[in-house]
């Protein structure tokens, strides 16, 4: 914890000189873009989309349709993160590096199963069988247990492969930890702190909520999701996640970078801007060092450390020519332990959130405060390519390019 404080002490000093200055670190964004994003929003046959600055709109609109429940697919892995973050939080998860075996016992028995971490779960890197889709996976009485008996076919940490049976176990995780459904727990600790009462889950025939999809929401009430993402963990002045646990959450994994794939942080996908600078700072190393790393990778890092790289892509490859799979979940083991963030993007327009199957959203703009969600119900998102990819370039555009993150 305090690595991570130090870093918001070194960047919250300048706040009285900036506001002398005159100046703010969350301009308001340009509205000629807004109206663009508004725009694509109706053209992709949207249902809603609402933005918000600082925990207020910056405008919202229902495009034809009734701000309804929507079912989100995909989205749903957010909240699980959340939920996994809350309980981090609340001292019933001891670390994201906890091997899953710690809560389910028989995973101990197996090579492969016994290296799995709940990390591995969160950034899709556990190596567990999975196939494209879940259609395998509706039909199974028990989602948690199909993913635990299921084989093991790469070595945990070292390979990322979205894997929706994977996920399952987080909500198994959660009943372990806390004595409650995963629904349960987030309709305590998230929903009702948001005011967030129109909602609905989904469970497997053992009770189980699911974890990789399921739940409904409307835009009015996702868009408090990205609020939360988007600032620092709070709502309203209450903290409902920490910061610390989104400084890790919202920054991908080194082994998921160096493609053209999305990055994936623990329950999100992290979108760099084409003008993303991306750094390891030497404080990091340090603290790195202390928290127990091998000196040779402490050397090999120092020999990588106050480099600049010209987006998350240049990064990670530039990391995996440096450091094996091995060495790279060694970093990552030692960082998640101590909830050490390895990189810094020297550019505020980093997007995190998530995407569901024909299109849901829910995105951040965490160095602006923007939150953004968009929903797109069945028969609209069925009907036609209409999954707004250019949201992503849409939101990227609300803020200017370049500068130093605030």
């Amino acid at each position: 914890m305090g690595y991570y404080l130090a870093m918001r002490r070194s960047i919250a000093w300048m706040a009285p000189l900036l506001l002398a200055q005159g100046l703010t670190a969350q301009p308001a964004p340009n509205p000629s873009k807004l109206d663009k994003l508004f725009a694509d929003a109706d053209a992709q046959h949207s249902n809603a989309v609402f933005v918000y600055q600082n925990e207020q709109p910056l405008r919202t609109e229902c495009f034809k349709a009734k701000d309804q429940r929507i079912y989100l697919y995909s989205v749903t892995k957010v909240l699980s993160g959340l939920a996994i973050g809350i309980a981090y939080d609340k001292g019933l998860i001891p670390s994201i590096d906890e091997p899953v075996s710690t809560w389910f016992p028989e995973m101990a028995n197996d090579p492969l199963k016994s290296k799995i971490k709940l990390r591995h779960l969160l950034q899709h890197s556990s190596g567990i069988l999975t196939t494209q889709g879940s259609q395998d996976i509706y039909p199974q009485h028990d989602f948690v247990n199909f993913a635990l008996e299921s084989p093991v076919v790469s070595t945990p940490g070292e390979e990322v492969k979205y894997n929706n049976r994977a996920v399952n176990i987080e909500s198994g995780i959660i009943r372990k930890v806390t004595g409650k459904s995963m629904e349960d727990w987030l309709v305590e600790n998230l929903f009702k702190p948001l005011g967030v009462t129109d909602y609905k889950f989904r469970h497997d025939d053992a009770g189980n909520t699911w974890a990789m999809d399921g739940l409904e929401l409307k835009a009015s009430d996702l868009v408090k999701i990205a609020c939360v993402l988007a600032d620092d963990g709070k709502w309203q002045g209450k903290q409902i996640v920490s910061g610390r646990w989104l400084a890790v959450a919202e920054q991908a994994s080194l082994i998921s970078m160096g493609t053209d794939a999305n990055p994936y942080g623990l329950g999100l996908f992290v979108h760099d801007p084409p003008d993303a600078r991306v750094t390891i700072p030497a404080a990091t190393v340090d603290a790195l060092e202390k928290a127990g790393l091998s000196q040779d990778l402490v050397v090999k890092l120092r020999s990588v450390a106050g480099r600049e790289f010209k987006g998350g892509i240049k990064f990670g490859q530039a990391m995996k020519q440096q450091f094996s799979a091995t060495e790279l979940e060694a970093i990552s083991a030692v960082a998640g332990r101590e909830m050490i963030p390895v990189y810094r993007n020297l550019n505020g327009r980093v997007i995190v959130g998530h995407e569901g199957e024909i299109g849901e959203y829910v995105v951040a703009l965490p160095a602006y405060h923007i939150a953004v969600a968009r929903t797109i119900d069945e028969k609209r998102g069925r009907a036609g390519d209409f999954q707004f990819h250019s949201l992503f370039q849409r939101v990227y555009d609300l803020v200017p390019v370049g500068g130093q993150q605030p």
